[in-house]
């Protein structure tokens, strides 16, 4: 049996056979589009290609936090078997659902006084959350205790590195992350911002790229200047655009470093839209040189 019980939420993008296999919980996120609601589950329900095409045809994806009700379950069910709790989220500046993990823990905690539950806010999104959960599970197999990988991922978590392009404006316009008047001006210029998160775990823009191309040279040449250990496999994520994808992956590959590829979900993907591509990666200070 392993020292503790980890669960994260759907949005580290990652396989199903990766939860199973790591014996990793998920707390999933849902998405609303076409009249129908689905909580997140790797693409099984709704396939990725499937849903970016319903978002290039002009369909609105809604999304909607991890429910309470969820966390409970997860938690008392680690807790009832004797374990404690580590639950790695995603970024309380994009979403609640850390919150009502926080809110399960302090409903549990008093009835449960001989276990420990641990809530880390990973202040980091698809990729980048995934890094810090992987690192958890290394952590937990090693036999280290919940509290003290707790502790760990909250000292690297700001040095998880996000950098993102998008290829549409207009979804981070309708996400409130863009005015309507850069989005329009942009789209015109063919403007392909680079956004990176912040130490709140929020999304900001730090450079504006005038075509696609470009764009995915920069994010390249940035990911290969920002990188603390080439050693490290970088992760890439992307909305649909597998081949921009593997072109970065080559740039990557001729700078040295190691990358592996992985589709942006349904509840991210409804924020950034199709042909979003991102690396992340461990480095030093957030903030973009």
């Amino acid at each position: 049996m392993h020292p503790f019980t980890l669960i994260t939420d759907s949005t580290i993008d990652e396989t199903a056979s990766y939860f199973e296999k790591n014996d990793i919980k998920c707390a999933p996120l849902a998405f609303t589009i076409d009249d129908r609601t689905i909580e997140e589950d790797c693409g099984q329900t709704v396939s990725f290609h499937q849903f970016y095409d319903l978002l290039r045809e002009g369909k609105l994806s809604t999304t909607s936090q991890a429910k309470l009700d969820t966390f409970i379950k997860l938690f008392r069910e680690a807790l009832d078997a004797g374990q404690d709790v580590l639950y790695v989220g995603f970024s309380s500046g994009l979403s609640g659902t850390f919150h009502a993990g926080c809110m399960a823990r302090d409903e549990l905690a008093p009835q449960y006084p001989d276990r420990k539950i641990f809530c880390v806010d990973s202040l980091s999104a698809t990729g980048g959350e995934y890094l810090l959960v992987d690192k958890a599970r290394e952590m937990r197999d090693s036999g280290c205790s919940a509290e003290v990988t707790a502790a760990a991922i909250e000292e690297m978590r700001l040095h998880v590195i996000h950098l993102v392009t998008v290829d549409d404006l207009g979804h981070l316009h309708r996400g409130g992350r863009l005015s309507k008047t850069s989005a329009v001006v942009g789209g015109l210029l063919g403007i392909k911002p680079l956004i990176w998160v912040d130490n709140e775990g929020k999304l900001s823009v730090c450079g504006k790229i005038r075509g696609r191309q470009k764009a995915i040279a920069h994010l390249a040449e940035r990911t290969l200047r920002e990188i603390s250990d080439k050693n490290q496999i970088v992760r890439i994520s992307h909305g649909d655009c597998p081949e921009d994808a593997q072109i970065l992956a080559d740039l990557l590959q001729k700078g040295g470093v190691r990358s592996d590829i992985r589709y942006i979900g349904t509840v991210i993907g409804s924020h950034t839209g199709p042909g979003v591509l991102a690396t992340f990666f461990f480095g030093g200070d957030r903030k973009p040189q």
